[in-house]
């Protein structure tokens, strides 16, 4: 039984969030060319501001194309970024000048660990590690002061780094958990209301969704209560809910609608709507039968082939119409299955099944 993906997934935001890093970078190092003492002539100068161009592009391109790119790609711009900056210090005629510039390798780390995956972020401090070391070694030949200057910068940059990667996974998991508990019923562990209209608004855009709709109340769940007790009725609640989930499949979605009804949005086809709910109303008196207790079930299924199933508001119909098919299966005297057919044809169908039930 699925649960909703929570929220949170990276969007565009952050490719534009690359593309003012590469933009940032591409403008110092103009400003940097407004200064004829910065950079080495010749050749030096000609490959920088060709760099510069290139990456003043690319920023272009990320904000025009304003979507978001995977890993692998943002992850390679950030790796390139890293280059430029090695190139920046490569192409300095300060000592000075070029260390100053290696600082810029930490916000194309942080990036990495704040937006993309943590083997994209792995990479990414591989790539400032090397970076590092080829920016040092232009700058200094001493063995010993090499490996001083390396270490010192690779301290913070990789700390730094490595703060963030395990500050934003700690955050992931507890927003993880959080959105589980707000999706999920407390007594029976199956998912509520909120995971329902998840659900809805998830087939919105047409992803194939559900071909059949059960709803499910437990018979004079009250008199349990009041002669048993609320322990025993909880009881009760925790068996059918695990019955339930261990009956559906994998795909199916269970949900606890609230007190003793509960919902399930199946793939299975008109054709076998009828004897699935049958089987589940039988399976019932078996996880209930230390209580006597039965289920009724009203259930709608979507006539016809379609590929995308019942998704967004027609969905949300078509369990108000499975409602209806519950209520006339108590009234026809509990313990049974009522069944309608949902049609394709909208936006008359809720009111043709509930016109079938009453029939």
């Amino acid at each position: 039984m699925p649960h909703p993906t929570p929220p949170g997934r990276p969007d565009a935001g952050r490719t534009r969030v690359l593309a003012a890093l590469v933009g940032a970078s591409a403008a110092i190092g103009l400003l940097a060319l407004l200064d004829p003492t910065t950079l080495r002539p010749g050749a030096w100068t000609a490959v920088f501001l060709a760099v510069l161009g290139a990456a003043a592009l690319t920023a272009l391109a990320l904000l025009t194309v304003g979507r978001d790119w995977s890993d692998a790609v943002l992850g390679l711009l950030v790796c390139c970024l890293m280059g430029l900056v090695l190139l920046s210090v490569l192409a300095n005629q300060s000592r000075a000048g070029g260390m100053l510039n290696v600082v810029l390798l930490l916000p194309n780390a942080v990036y990495a660990a704040v937006y993309l995956s943590r083997a994209a972020s792995r990479a990414a401090m591989v790539t400032l590690t090397a970076c590092t070391g080829a920016a040092m070694g232009a700058i200094t030949s001493d063995p010993l002061q090499w490996l001083t200057l390396v270490a010192l910068p690779l301290l913070a940059f990789l700390g730094t780094t490595e703060v963030v990667l395990r500050l934003r996974h700690r955050l992931g998991s507890a927003l993880e958990a959080l959105h589980r508990q707000t999706v999920t019923d407390p007594l029976t562990g199956l998912l509520n209301r909120r995971a329902l209209q998840d659900r809805v608004a998830a087939t919105a855009g047409g992803t194939p969704g559900t071909t059949t709709v059960a709803v499910l109340d437990i018979d004079r769940f009250k008199t349990v209560n009041d002669t048993l007790g609320h322990a025993a009725g909880d009881e009760l609640l925790r068996r059918f809910a695990a019955g339930l989930a261990a009956e559906t499949r994998d795909e199916d979605v269970v949900v606890r609608l609230g007190g003793e009804e509960f919902l399930v949005l199946s793939t299975t086809p008109a054709d076998r709507a009828g004897a699935y709910a049958e089987t589940l109303r039988v399976r019932a008196a078996e996880w209930m039968a230390d209580w006597s207790a039965t289920v009724s079930i009203g259930v709608v299924t979507l006539a016809g082939p379609p590929p995308d199933g019942l998704v967004g508001a027609e969905l949300e119909a078509a369990v108000q119409a499975a409602d209806a098919c519950l209520y006339a299966a108590k009234r026809g005297g509990r313990d049974r299955v009522v069944l309608a057919e949902w049609p394709r044809e909208r936006p008359a169908g809720a009111d043709a099944v509930r016109a079938g039930v009453s029939g």
